[in-house]
């Protein structure tokens, strides 16, 4: 696994039966779907929850998004899905976002990287990155007390 202050938030969900494909293994399009509810689920744990996002009228918008995949995952084996802070996007208005999946023997099955942004739905533009974004997880990523708290939850 990467370093442990690299990781903002983990989870670890099972390969359903419908998470495979025809080969069956994991189908490409479930990583994506596992790093998503990872992603959300994070920014869940930091208060931008629907309510959050329903009184502050953004909605989270992707620009980018790639996946290199190193190992077949199968029905019934257990992902850990990592949420990590990717390279500087150069701008206030949105951030890189690295998923890592890992088998349970702690080899890396695939690398999901992602840039978000977050839409004013009343303007229909980007806006910058919320405060409670960067207040709860962008200033205080190399705090050792919110780190240690990000890596205790171990969420299915």
């Amino acid at each position: 696994m990467t370093q442990a202050t690299d990781v903002l938030y983990k989870k670890v969900i099972e390969v359903r039966w419908a998470d495979c494909d025809a080969n069956r293994h994991m189908r490409h399009t479930a990583y994506s779907d596992m790093c998503a509810h990872t992603r959300i689920s994070f920014l869940q744990h930091i208060g931008m929850n629907d309510a959050w996002f329903r009184e502050s009228n953004l909605s989270p918008v992707m620009f980018k998004e790639q996946t290199e995949y190193f190992a077949e995952m199968f029905m019934g084996e257990e992902a850990t899905i990592t949420v990590e802070l990717g390279e500087d996007t150069g701008s206030e208005k949105s951030v890189c976002w690295v998923n890592n999946v890992y088998k349970k023997d702690g080899s890396l099955a695939a690398k999901h990287q992602v840039v978000v942004g977050w839409m004013d739905l009343s303007l229909r533009k980007i806006a910058k990155l919320p405060l409670l974004a960067t207040d709860n997880y962008l200033k205080n990523l190399f705090s050792k007390p919110a780190i240690d708290e990000l890596k205790s939850e171990d969420v299915t």
